[in-house]
């Protein structure tokens, strides 16, 4: 009888532990007010398929999907689809928050996994190798 119990023991730690390893990953978001603000791109750049450069006025960001996003530019630009618990506060912006998106024109969008600020030496390093540039000017940046 005791073996039963020593059995039922570990079997009970063992899925406690797996229980545990299955919890998901935590997000940074930055500060609503250090947010990347998508009504003040002038300049961006698709390094590869996950990865997106952002110049937003002064500031600089680096924005990477959860999984591969070719063609995040259909459409003549990039186009971002902010997380509504972020638009009530702060219109507009994409922070790194649950459920942000870069919206493709006849493609399911692709998940943002981070946001996260770079300094003007970095974007302009990560610019040089980029597949793909585009300015503010065009139709990007859109929030729906």
């Amino acid at each position: 009888m005791n073996a039963r119990y020593l059995l039922a023991a570990s079997l009970l730690v063992t899925c406690a532990v797996q229980a545990q390893d299955a919890r998901p990953q935590a997000r940074k978001e930055l500060p609503v007010a250090d947010c990347m603000r998508t009504d003040r791109i002038s300049n961006w750049a698709m390094v590869d398929n996950r990865t997106v450069i952002v110049a937003n006025g002064p500031n600089f960001f680096k924005i990477t999907t959860t999984t591969d996003c070719p063609r995040m530019d259909l459409g003549g630009g990039i186009r971002f689809r902010a997380a509504e618990n972020i638009k009530a506060v702060a219109p507009m912006r994409i922070c790194g928050s649950i459920n942000e998106q870069i919206v493709r024109r006849d493609d399911p969008p692709c998940q943002i996994g981070t946001v996260e600020k770079i300094d003007k030496k970095t974007y302009q390093s990560l610019e040089k190798n980029a597949q793909r540039k585009g300015s503010g000017a065009e139709p990007n940046g859109m929030v729906r």
